[in-house]
């Protein structure tokens, strides 16, 4: 599982990084559904996450759902998330703003309710190369 997650976020350092050499944070959450629960039940929660978050100050998060389509650990997660801001102070204030805001509380509940994330790692993500369509 180590070697898929430092394969992940090596490969998301590249592509998501949002400016060249400005450091940004970004955090991974490995998750298995809880019983009875699926990918459809996921994104359903994800609709009302989305629009807890755009009523959030901070519109600095973008988000992703990854499936693993190849692993030598394929049963070691279900789902990752994977978040990213453009700098450290936005994460802050979104942590901030979500967390301890009673709709960002409750929607955390419900994600709760849905997956376990025994893993949540965050990383610093610095682009090293931009393409420029060519």
């Amino acid at each position: 599982m180590k070697t898929l997650m430092r394969c992940i976020a090596m490969l998301f350092m590249v592509l998501a990084a949002q400016h060249a050499a400005a450091a940004n944070p970004v955090e991974f959450w490995g998750c298995k559904f809880n019983d009875g629960k699926d990918m459809e039940d996921l994104m359903s929660w994800v609709e009302d996450w989305n629009e807890v978050v755009d009523g959030l100050p901070d519109d600095g998060y973008n988000a992703w759902v990854m499936t693993p389509m190849f692993s030598s650990t394929m049963s070691a997660v279900d789902f990752l998330w994977v978040g990213a801001w453009p700098s450290y102070r936005e994460m802050g204030a979104g942590f901030e703003d979500f967390f301890n805001g009673e709709e960002g509380a409750a929607a955390f509940e419900k994600w709760l309710e849905i997956s376990s994330c025994e893993q949540h790692v965050l990383f610093s993500s610095t682009q090293v190369r931009e393409n420029m369509g060519d």
